[in-house]
């Protein structure tokens, strides 16, 4: 069986291993629409897909694309330049980790429907937070795929977010869905 990350951190493993994964989340970077204000004005958009893209492949770290988004995406350079509501203090690692995890968990989401599944699990995590709404409504149980990914697209592709806790539920969400237990 393909490997899939049980967590966050283990996104770029589970990436380096499983090469349809890989190539399912560089696909939907480069199609589907990646919503908010710091993506406004010249090319900023098309410059942070380039981006996610590499840490997709395994190109560069983390660390590397938090800060090389915030040198190809400055903030002198938005028309939102100088709000904080738009650039809060490490809006750059945030911006890169919920994409990153958006981007992982729709196309795990969509790899296990193509292969017949209608079920995934979400474990916990070692590092989650026990109060957020993904540890106490969705984490150490199986849901509906159809759901879970009606959720992420709503909020991600159209900037609902009013449809029910999701994978990622926040920046620094440290859940991700898998394929469902054996048992």
């Amino acid at each position: 069986m393909s490997e899939f990350a049980k967590e966050y951190s283990g996104i770029s493993r589970a990436l380096s291993t499983n090469q349809p994964l890989r190539q399912l989340v560089t696909s939907l970077l480069q199609s589907q629409p990646i919503l908010g204000k710091v993506m406004e004005g010249g090319s900023r958009s098309d410059d942070f897909r380039a981006i996610m893209c590499r840490l997709a492949e395994g190109a560069i770290t983390e660390s590397e694309a938090y800060n090389i988004t915030m040198k190809t995406l400055p903030e002198e350079t938005s028309p939102y330049a100088g709000s904080r509501r738009v650039f809060p203090h490490g809006w750059a690692e945030r911006l890169v980790r919920i994409q990153f995890s958006r981007f992982y968990n729709q196309a795990v989401l969509l790899y296990l429907t193509e292969n017949g599944q209608t079920r995934c699990y979400v474990p916990h995590s070692s590092t989650e937070e026990m109060t957020s709404s993904c540890s106490r409504h969705i984490a150490g149980s199986e849901h509906s795929i159809e759901t879970l990914l009606m959720r992420l697209v709503f909020a991600y592709e159209k900037g609902d977010f009013s449809q029910g806790p999701k994978i990622p539920d926040h920046p620094h969400c440290t859940h991700v869905v898998a394929p469902p237990r054996q048992r």
